[in-house]
């Protein structure tokens, strides 16, 4: 794809990026291998007002002046929602796939394509590298989860903001607990929760219950939030047993 192209983006989504990537590209083309759209823009998940745009710049070698020239354009496109780009080379993905496999497994299922060469479609991704991942992701979520709840002193803005602020956090790690038991993971949140109800007969109405929080920016009375956290630390102890219960199938 030796040619911008946003035609699979939305309408808005392609009318805030194209000129933010057409300046990056004017700039230095010859060392871009290729530019994808990550994340939320590229599922029906995209909310125009509070999601923001992210973009992954793969180059072929790594130039301060390229960090210096984007840096220059904050000011004219940070205000319209476009994140700073990640920006790596193609050898530092592939000795990073071991570290990052949640993060690169995320990147792989929601990402398009804008220029140039698709590079993490064929990246390769271990079950071994999620599950301890996964492991880590949850088990500390839980934690966090805990302090949160008793630092929040019953302060019903605190605990929504605690309960509903880290929600998208929760979806890599729950794509990848998918990804494990090889289910087919979907692209939108609420498909990944009905992918997850099916596969372990789990009840994941509080996060579906979150998302309508966060959608319509209310905060609900303590009692009902006492009860989201009683449902959120319940579902949590069960997603840490079936990462426990996996085990790696010997080649």
């Amino acid at each position: 794809m030796e040619e911008l192209t946003l035609t699979n983006l939305s309408d808005q989504t392609q009318k805030i990026l194209e000129p933010f990537l057409r300046d990056i590209l004017a700039h230095c083309k010859e060392d871009i291998i290729s530019i994808s759209v990550i994340g939320s823009a590229v599922t029906k998940d995209f909310h125009p007002k509070y999601s923001d745009i992210n973009t992954l710049i793969v180059v072929k070698e790594v130039k301060v002046s390229l960090f210096d020239f984007i840096a220059t354009l904050g000011k004219r496109y940070g205000k319209k929602r476009i994140r700073a780009p990640l920006i790596m080379t193609s050898d530092y993905i592939s000795r990073s796939l071991e570290v990052f496999p949640l993060e690169f497994l995320e990147m792989k299922l929601t990402h398009q394509l804008v220029y140039g060469n698709d590079v993490l479609q064929d990246i390769r991704i271990e079950k071994a590298d999620v599950r301890l991942q996964c492991e880590r992701e949850f088990k500390g979520k839980l934690q966090h989860l805990c302090q949160g709840y008793i630092k929040a002193m019953g302060n019903r803005t605190t605990l929504t903001e605690l309960f509903a602020g880290s929600l998208s956090g929760y979806f890599p790690a729950l794509r990848g607990l998918l990804f494990l038991y090889d289910q087919k993971i979907p692209r939108e949140k609420g498909e990944v929760l009905f992918a997850l109800e099916k596969c372990f007969n789990i009840d994941t109405s509080v996060y579906r219950k979150l998302l309508e929080i966060r959608l319509k920016d209310v905060y609900p009375p303590v009692e009902a939030l006492r009860e989201i956290f009683e449902n959120l630390y319940r579902i949590l102890h069960i997603i840490i047993k079936k990462v426990d219960e996996f085990e790696i199938k010997p080649a």
